[in-house]
């Protein structure tokens, strides 16, 4: 009874080790560029973006808003890596094989669809921006430069705007625009103008202190704050007959701003 005991207990140190060769082994196969690096997934038909992230030998895939994983992945915790086949086995019966690996992107397969991840999300949003339009975002911009500057006015003209009889839509757009839909804009313009002659684009960059003094003093609704009109996001305002019908930003779902073209 004492040799098969002895067995036992040495035959379990020899299962302890081999599996721990194996997992050291799979971590050296696993390309470090990949391990303890966030990679990004920038999904353009809704603004959210995937974080995939290998720690050790857990993986991590949540929305870059919210650090808890994604229903998908929930029961999803460890991996194991199969350098020929380039697969990554979930624990939860979900393989993700990765097709390309550079600096900083990394093509993967997920349930039969290719995925790009960047190592930053900006980088993420250029590319999937790029696919959308067919334009990097500095060649939109440029391609619709025109949109905005043929409905540009002067600051001055901002009290007959607002004191005029008939519905006008005012923009604001300024330096502190940086969000995707500073770009997006233009394709927005360009349809409300198709049905309305009454859209106007001021700069933000612009407008001074005794303008928002003023502003306040035309209609307490507009804020003496340049960020109100100067934001990451566009600002639209709503005017007729002295008041401010509606104000809002223009965010838009992914890549998509359909929701703004009859606002």
């Amino acid at each position: 009874m004492k040799n098969k005991g002895m067995l036992i207990v040495i035959v379990s140190g020899i299962v302890i080790v081999l599996v721990s060769i194996i997992y050291i082994f799979s971590l050296r196969n696993f390309d470090k560029k990949i391990l303890n690096n966030k990679w990004y997934h920038y999904d353009s038909s809704n603004g959210y973006s995937d974080v995939l992230f290998f720690r050790g030998n857990d993986l991590y895939i949540y929305k870059a808003s919210n650090d808890s994983k994604t229903d998908e992945y929930t029961y999803c915790k460890n991996y194991a890596y199969n350098k020929s086949s380039k697969t990554i086995k979930l624990d939860c019966s979900k393989n993700i094989v990765i097709k390309s690996l550079k600096d900083n992107k990394i093509i993967v397969t997920i349930n039969g669809k290719e995925y790009y991840y960047f190592s930053t999300l900006s980088e993420s949003r250029k590319y999937e921006f790029k696919e959308y339009f067919g334009k990097t975002i500095n060649e939109y911009k440029n391609s619709k430069k025109a949109t905005l500057d043929v409905i540009k006015v002067n600051k001055s003209e901002l009290k007959n705007l607002v004191n005029g009889k008939e519905y006008s839509k005012i923009i604001f757009t300024g330096d502190n625009c940086s969000a995707i839909e500073c770009a997006l804009l233009n394709d927005v313009v360009e349809k409300w103008i198709s049905y309305s002659k009454n859209v106007y684009y001021i700069n933000s960059n612009e407008l001074d202190e005794i303008d928002l003094n003023n502003m306040n003093k035309l209609n307490k609704d507009f804020k003496e704050d340049i960020s109100e009109y100067n934001d990451i996001y566009p600002s639209v305002y709503v005017v007729s007959n002295g008041k401010i019908i509606d104000k809002y930003k223009v965010i838009c779902t992914g890549l998509n701003c359909s929701t703004y073209y009859n606002k």
